[in-house]
């Protein structure tokens, strides 16, 4: 479980050196294909070479903005990881969850326990650099690298488990990052190296369902109200 074994081992702003230009978040409600405003979406599988067991849930704002990220495992239910974002993309901070199933207290609760890691930002052009507190055992901080376009928009972002670069792609003028293989992308999400959830061509996704399923996949919806 590459993300949540990264958090169970997870200093307010720097000044920027510099000011990047950044593009407009993108509407991923509409680039994934909703034509309603979704509230959150849950992916999971059964498959667990694709899942680890893990659930996966995406949070949107009205505007289709991604506003956190959550990867919980399932088989023990003990471990969760959740990134919150800002409107230009990037987390402003996450947060881990223990519980204790093996030590329970005397009126037989498991223990939970709450880590926060705080971000910091540097800003150097192009390029942003993010700093992690508490990511790895025995290290303050853990560093992310982004890149951006002359649009400002993600076209590179460091994985922050083992160092490999993820590269995007604008597919006609867009603002909605993808692959190189055309499928979309979550850089904010590769950078903790978070599922890489198949989802259906955005004309596929069907319209109003509460549960719809993508190969390996199942998913949840909730819209909002």
């Amino acid at each position: 479980m590459s993300l949540v074994a990264a958090a169970a081992m997870l200093l307010p702003s720097a000044t920027a050196l510099a000011q990047g230009k950044v593009a407009d978040a993108p509407n991923y409600v509409k680039a994934l294909g909703f034509n309603a405003p979704v509230k959150t979406l849950g992916a999971y599988s059964d498959d667990m070479d694709v899942s680890d067991g893990d659930y996966c849930t995406y949070e949107f704002d009205r505007e289709g903005r991604l506003i956190s990220y959550d990867q919980s495992e399932t088989i023990e239910g003990a471990y969760s990881f959740t990134i919150f974002y800002g409107l230009d993309g990037l987390p402003t901070r996450a947060q881990s969850v223990f519980v204790n199933w093996w030590n329970l207290d005397a009126d037989g609760n498991p223990p939970i326990t709450t880590t926060p890691h705080e971000v910091r930002k540097s800003q150097d052009g192009d390029v942003t650099r993010l700093y992690i507190s508490g990511l790895r055992e025995n290290e303050e901080e853990a560093e992310v690298k982004v890149t951006r376009d002359a649009q400002g928009r993600i076209i590179e972002v460091d994985d922050i488990s083992n160092g490999v670069v993820n590269r995007y792609r604008y597919p006609a003028g867009d603002n909605v990052p993808c692959y190189y293989d055309g499928t979309l992308a979550f850089p904010q999400i590769d950078m903790f190296k978070g599922h890489r959830v198949s989802f259906p061509p955005r004309q596929a996704v069907p319209t109003g369902v509460a549960e719809f399923q993508n190969g390996a996949w199942n998913f949840e919806v909730k819209y909002f109200e």
